[in-house]
């Protein structure tokens, strides 16, 4: 079958069905062929009241993050409201950046230009209703993705005494082992996704990266205002903010809804439209690196944790392997932990030494900066990876494996002070988006450690 061409692309409908959001979209030409959608996220609790201003803005702002994901099998010029207000101007330039930025690794992938025309009522009057409960300051939804960040930022709350609930977007098994570490309560959102758009990928739709991180900050905004919580809680590091590549006059940037701008941006635009829950990560100022060192100190998560993004796919293939050992998240992951482990440890958590496979050489050499760019992965920057493996060689480890030898031959002559490095990669930054009271609670856990 053929792709069809589509001119337009609709936000239709979005509306509450007991806990459930049903978002509706469509693709369109005028005379022509037309494909709706919708999809539904299944909420741990229904909303009292769902016509209640405030959950009706934030159903909104899920409507329109969720659409990545349709708008980008066709990118039609032409983007309409019907059914659903229009957003305000500066909304609108809110969402054109979330969309032009968020999918800027998909643009890159497929070769298209970065262009996204978000239209506006500059007529639209702004809210600011009150949240429908009453929010308690000191309930936290923490969003738990089944890997060693979530394990540190639970142990940062806990060190705080925090009064911490689990929120997760499905729960496959890594996601339910590490809860089950934690050991609090674990709430779950389903998300369902319309077959329609798998039906397109198959006719040769476009298809690739989405801001993941942005639907997961919107749907979990609706699950704080229907709870009454205090903030959601994120454990994005401040690596994450970035870029890959240079292209097209932009930085293309595999983490940008886990970066900083995006998280500024979500809470000046949350809070400019609700008076309602907070939203911030709370290990923002630290690298990867960084929290690998936090990470070794808690071996209640060494059974169980895994940062394999084969364990998380959509449409999931055979029952994966813990860790591949094959992709750029396994092999940085191993390079950050394994210096602040015992070689028992490393062997206990990753089953195999994935720095050492010769197969693993060239991204290995991706991930310390000597190839055309960064992989599009959740993966730190080519310094966290030199300030890795300086700690490694100065602990007399990993020699003659690939990683050694690309490091020694390729990246060390060009260190002109690798103790220098190491230092302001385990330092804390200070830029961050937290309130200070959360930012006092990770300084204190720092000194803890």
């Amino acid at each position: 079958m053929v792709m069809p061409h589509f001119t337009h692309f609709s936000f239709t409908d979005a509306r509450f069905d007991g806990a459930t959001a049903l978002l509706g979209y469509r693709l369109w030409s005028p005379g022509g062929p037309s494909v709706d959608f919708t999809e539904r996220f299944t909420l741990p609790q229904a909303p009292e009241d769902p016509s209640h201003p405030a959950l009706q803005l934030a159903l909104r702002d899920l409507h329109i993050v969720a659409g990545t994901s349709y708008w980008k099998a066709a990118c039609p010029p032409t983007i309409t409201f019907e059914g659903v207000p229009t957003p305000d101007p500066e909304a609108a330039a809110f969402w054109k950046e979330v969309y032009t930025f968020g999918l800027g690794e998909f643009f890159y992938e497929n070769d298209l230009p970065p262009e996204v025309h978000f239209p506006s009522d500059p007529d639209a009057v702004v809210a600011r209703p009150e949240a429908p409960v009453a929010v308690d300051p000191d309930r936290l939804l923490l969003l738990v993705g089944g890997g060693k960040d979530s394990a540190v930022a639970r142990e940062v709350l806990r060190h705080a005494g925090a009064d911490v609930t689990l929120l997760s977007v499905g729960a496959p098994r890594w996601i339910r082992e590490s809860v089950t570490a934690m050991g609090d309560p674990h709430l779950v959102i389903g998300r369902k996704l319309d077959r329609a758009l798998f039906a397109l990928n198959d006719q040769g739709a476009h298809n690739g990266h989405v801001p993941i991180s942005a639907i997961i900050a919107a749907v979990t905004r609706l699950v704080a205002l229907i709870g009454g919580f205090a903030a959601v809680v994120s454990a994005n590091e401040r690596s994450a903010s970035y870029g890959n590549v240079q292209w097209r006059g932009m930085e293309v940037n595999h983490q940008w809804s886990k970066g900083l701008r995006f998280e500024q941006r979500w809470q000046a635009h949350a809070g400019r439209v609700t008076n309602g829950p907070g939203y911030f990560s709370v290990l923002r100022p630290l690298t990867e690196l960084r929290i690998g060192a936090g990470f070794a100190r808690h071996e209640r998560y060494f059974d169980h944790v895994t940062s394999c993004n084969a364990n998380f796919r959509i449409r999931p293939q055979d029952p994966p392997a813990r860790w591949c050992g094959r992709c750029p998240k396994c092999l940085f992951v191993g390079l950050i932990l394994v210096p602040h482990l015992s070689d028992a440890q490393a062997g206990r958590i990753f089953g195999d030494n994935f720095l050492a496979r010769e197969d693993n050489r060239p991204l290995l050499a991706e991930l310390m900066g000597l190839a055309s760019h960064k992989p599009f992965e959740c993966v730190g920057t080519p310094e966290e990876v030199a300030a890795a493996l300086w700690m490694l060689r100065e602990q007399g480890r990993m020699a003659g494996t690939p990683a050694m030898d690309l490091f020694t031959t390729r990246v060390l002559p060009g260190l002109s002070d690798p103790e220098g490095l190491l230092a302001a990669e385990l330092a804390a930054a200070d830029e961050d988006a937290m309130p200070p009271r959360w930012r006092g609670a990770l300084d204190a856990y720092l000194r803890a450690g």
